[in-house]
């Protein structure tokens, strides 16, 4: 008798546990995978990984901030640039342990970041056209530094610091002049300002050392061209004649290819080294996607889908080798590089 009330009073407790665990919402399992493409889903604000070993996918392994914008990979660990959250968040890939964001302060709206070395980085923020040099190791922001009007794509090259600011003066205006800001990368002082193509948005350096710059024009009468910056002179030394309005741009090194992606179309690409236009907007590569794009080590091309979220891998010859199903609304994508 003695047995069965205690087996009444543990049952009830025991059935209770059983449906709270029922009821808390199961979070994907994510391997620490060795070979990896990071996908930033915008609309879902979450973050997905393909294992490149395996060929999985892992969806909604974590949640990012608000208009997240960009990811990026270095050392172990996966940030992202939240828009409109002002910070930046940073995850060790090995657990998906969230660290504590990076905050940059208000009214900043972060696009881009890039890092100098494992204790500084530089941060694009369009809405206060500025530039934040931020201490990584401490999570603050140690020197604001003036751009040009909607600092956006960042990169660095011959130990300084590139900005591509966009002139967008406000809807129904017309742009300002695209400028690039250039800072010493070492101390974050402000060095020049070089003048390119019409809405500069993304940079890319060129295994000769030069800056690629993809100007999206106007969205209509100006039509996009890469501006191309010899970083030892910081001037433009050859101004690309694409056509269309290319956005985000990634460099095939052994290929000499540059592709411009192209929202909702595929991507325009262009020939690195000759500057030869390979497809124009009447022949766009792939023809699909241009949410994001990346070039990984392999000289494979992969193009984020916006609308279908989906990320595709590709040949530089457009050739689709995989189609990967991912979050809502894929944008940026980072690769896992050891």
């Amino acid at each position: 008798m003695k047995r069965l009330s205690a087996l009444l009073l543990i049952l009830p407790a025991f059935l209770f546990l059983i449906s709270a665990c029922e009821d808390e919402p199961t979070k994907p399992v994510t391997p620490a995978v060795s070979k990896a493409i990071y996908v930033l889903n915008s609309a879902a604000t979450s973050i997905s990984v393909i294992d490149l070993e395996e060929n999985k996918v892992y969806n909604n392994v974590q949640t990012v901030g608000t208009w997240p914008n960009q990811l990026v990979y270095r050392n172990g660990y996966l940030y992202c640039v939240n828009s409109g959250s002002n910070n930046i968040m940073k995850f060790d890939v090995s657990t998906w342990e969230a660290k504590t964001p990076i905050d940059l302060g208000t009214g900043k709206n972060p696009m881009n970041m890039v890092f100098y070395s494992n204790q500084y980085a530089y941060v694009a923020c369009s809405m206060s056209n500025e530039v934040l040099r931020v201490d990584m190791t401490t999570n603050k922001v140690v020197k604001t530094i003036k751009a040009g009007v909607g600092a956006t794509g960042i990169e660095i090259a011959n130990k300084k610091v590139y900005v591509a600011n966009t002139g967008y003066a406000g809807w129904g205006n017309p742009y300002l002049a695209g400028t690039v800001t250039v800072v010493n990368a070492a101390t974050g002082d402000s060095l020049r300002t070089i003048t390119v193509g019409t809405n500069p948005q993304s940079i890319a350096v060129a295994k000769d050392g030069k800056l690629h710059v993809s100007c999206t024009g106007d969205y209509g009468a100006i039509p996009g061209v890469v501006s191309v910056i010899d970083p030892a002179t910081d001037t433009v030394v050859k101004t690309v004649e694409i056509g269309g309005a290319p956005g985000m741009i990634a460099l095939a090194p052994d290929a000499n290819l540059g592709f411009l992606s192209v929202w909702g179309a595929g991507a325009l690409v262009y020939n690195t080294s000759s500057y030869a236009v390979v497809n124009g907007p009447a022949s766009m590569w792939l023809g699909k996607g241009g949410s994001g794009i990346l070039v990984d080590t392999e000289d494979h091309v992969w193009l984020s889908v916006w609308d279908d979220d989906q990320v595709v891998k590709a040949k530089t010859d457009g050739t689709i080798l995989a189609t990967y199903n991912v979050g809502d609304s894929p944008a940026s994508l980072a690769q896992k590089i050891d």
